[in-house]
């Protein structure tokens, strides 16, 4: 287990801002970031970071929370990998306590899975660099490629021996389970065998965005030469809990900074194409790593730019290649362009021939929108045949019509129109009626059932609300001085509950200590799991965090919950994103604080005043419930008894509400 002193010390140089930034392309709005969700596709930027705050919230889908829980949800890990995560990247030493072997067993299988494969990049690398056969074999064949030793460390690329099981050997002698070496595809296992997957063969670890070893690349080797000895020339990891290949970008951790500098994904097929391409000083490159292009892929392209350039050979098979997936990146309203290289080159023997300087020139003069691109090879090769020119024609305004954007689809309607040398009206309506096919409707979701009734479900559910609502002044004003001229405004209810007079005297003091009062000096204690350890968490350590108490409810508590209501705000607002005026949008903001500071000791009356109401509600219909379940077996004295009680619910509800409607503003 992680100290707590060590936890609250990484939550403290966490910067949510820069956390966040290293996934998804933040620009400046105000006081705030923005950019595009990573948790849901969207063409139109709703994801908001406050610094000030120290929390995020995308206003699209409703995520919510801080570095940590960003991390976690981002990541698929649990709360102490996120903030390994974060130690890490912050440069904080990181020293566990034993764990049981109980508690080993418990751990996470992801988490295993993640060490395993971090285990053995270094243990290829090792190979390569201290023994004859690795740097004969794996490094040699890497210095033949051109790559220099700094590349060949920044990409961790590494070998792994030809002997077939010296991998696993030498993994389960360091402890690691034949379980984790198997479920990541490390290792192969039989009856009466136990092969290593990527025996004799150079290794190209594949990470995830944030940097982690999730899965390899192998080219096979011979211990002299690259001919191919047996079986495919590569192989990759299989599907794992960590590793899912059309999600994946090869070398998207080492380009992702670089990608938002420009503005711009260029986008290749194999390794080696993108090793050479960064080493050549061009480092917004990515793979697909041989597979054809994924909506998830794209997605992933999504979070950094919305432009992306594909490059493939010059040959005829480069051309077809380049045809693939362009509607679904156009389907996602993002821009993509072709670049094809001159004949007899690929991405790498390009990038090895030319400069820095001079393969940025080459790309910035030579890339063309895919339509364009299209459209002119397309004149030339169907020039002398109708029958494939009409085909063509239908299948360049299917893709058109996948275009969201009406402005782009006009433009490329209008530009392949003049290329293609046909009427502009015939075409555009072609794309009108391939827009109005029918779309497949979503799946309804089943309705929920519920065991309790209809009636006592609303009720329950207006209770948490009102208890959220109350969560929200504590978290928001908590700390703020109000003046309460009427003093206790459940003073009545008290001597209906109880039949004594309660102390009630003009209140001046911290909105806390008020609504503390209100609730437990009457005994309407939170009913929900939730919102009652927030209520309990703040109070509980108000003494010890003081005014930093709802920064100790976001890091440690309820991150989601405390992001939700400080998003509320009007810091964060969306509505303030474009403000042309900051001493306008200033004065407004100012002026609407302290419109609501001026009404918070109403707000306070209404939201305490109601949550009582429904909850001498609930009580009343439990105790009726209870009544007429039991009624056989009550006796004259209890019935009475319950009777009674009722009747002081009645009395309550009937006085509080006569009080919502006197305070209603």
């Amino acid at each position: 287990m992680i100290p707590q002193e060590t936890i609250e010390k990484i939550i403290s140089l966490s910067k949510v801002e820069e956390v966040i930034g290293d996934f998804v392309a933040l620009r400046r709005a105000g006081s705030n970031y923005k950019g595009c969700c990573p948790f849901h596709d969207e063409k139109t930027p709703s994801f908001v970071v406050s610094p000030a705050k120290g929390i995020y919230k995308c206003f699209g889908c409703g995520k919510a929370g801080n570095a940590v829980t960003f991390i976690k949800e981002h990541e698929k890990c649990d709360f102490w990998d996120a903030i390994r995560y974060l130690g890490k990247k912050y440069h904080v030493e990181i020293v566990e306590t034993e764990l049981t072997e109980a508690e080993k067993q418990r751990r996470d299988i992801r988490e295993s899975l993640n060490i395993v494969n971090e285990y053995a990049a270094k243990y290829f690398q090792k190979a390569m660099w201290e023994t004859d056969e690795g740097k004969n074999v794996g490094l040699g064949y890497f210095i033949e490629r051109g790559f220099t030793e700094e590349t060949i460390r920044k990409f961790q690329l590494g070998y792994s021996p030809q002997k077939k099981d010296a991998f696993t050997t030498e993994a389960e002698k360091a402890g690691y389970k034949l379980e984790y070496l198997q479920k990541v595809g490390l290792t192969s296992v039989g009856d009466n065998y136990k092969i290593d997957r990527f025996h004799g063969r150079v290794m190209f670890p594949i990470t995830s965005v944030s940097g982690n070893v999730i899965g390899f690349g192998g080219r096979v080797m011979t211990p002299a030469n690259e001919h191919v000895q047996g079986g495919a020339k590569y192989v990759n990891s299989p599907e794992s809990e960590v590793y899912n290949k059309s999600k994946t970008l090869y070398g998207i951790s080492f380009a992702k900074n670089e990608i938002v500098r420009k503005d711009e994904c260029i986008l290749v097929e194999g390794y080696t194409d993108v090793i050479s391409m960064h080493q050549a000083g061009i480092c917004n490159v990515v793979a697909s790593s041989g597979t054809s292009l994924t909506e998830e892929q794209i997605f992933l392209i999504n979070r950094f730019t919305k432009n992306i350039v594909i490059i493939y050979d010059g040959d005829n098979a480069g051309i077809k290649a380049a045809t693939r997936g362009i509607d679904m990146i156009l389907a996602k309203d993002m821009n993509v362009r072709v670049l094809l290289l001159p004949d007899g080159d690929d991405p790498d023997s390009f990038a090895k021939k030319h400069s820095s300087q001079e393969i940025s020139d080459y790309i910035d003069a030579n890339k063309t929108d895919f339509l364009t691109f299209r459209t002119k090879l397309a004149v030339k090769e169907f020039a002398n045949d109708p029958i494939k020119r009409a085909q063509f024609i239908n299948s360049i305004a299917e893709t058109i019509a996948k275009i969201p954007n009406q402005i782009t689809r006009s433009v490329f309607i209008q530009e392949c129109s003049n290329i293609l040398n046909i009427d502009q009206t015939s075409f555009s309506n072609q794309v009108k009626t391939l827009l109005r096919l029918p779309t497949t409707p979503f799946k309804t979701q089943p309705k929920q059932t519920f065991s309790q009734t209809k009636e006592n479900k609303v009720k329950i559910d207006q209770i948490e609300t009102t208890e959220k609502e109350i969560l929200g002044l504590l978290i928001l004003y908590g700390t703020t001085t109000i003046s309460m001229n009427n003093s206790h405004i459940l003073s009545d209810i008290y001597e209906i509950l109880y039949k004594e007079p309660y102390p009630n005297q003009p209140f001046n003091g911290l909105v806390k200590d008020y609504i503390y009062e209100e609730i437990t000096g009457n005994g309407l204690d939170f009913t929900n799991e939730t919102t009652k350890k927030i209520f309990d968490e703040y109070f509980a350590n108000y003494e010890k965090y003081g005014e930093g108490i709802t920064n100790y409810l976001r890091d440690f508590i309820a991150p989601e919950f405390v992001a939700n209501i400080l998003s509320n705000t009007q810091t964060i607002d969306v509505k303030y994103w474009y403000k042309p005026n900051k001493d306008e949008e200033d004065k407004k903001r100012e002026e609407e604080q302290a419109k609501q500071l001026e009404l918070l000791p109403i707000a306070i009356t209404e939201t305490l005043l109601e949550y009582a109401k429904r909850r001498f509600e609930q009580l009343k219909y439990e105790k009726n419930k209870e009544m007429k379940e039991n009624w056989a077996q009550t006796s004259p004295d209890d019935m009475k008894k319950n009777l009674e009680q009722i009747n002081k619910f009645s009395k309550c509800i009937n006085l509080i509400s006569k009080k919502l409607h006197h305070t209603s503003r």
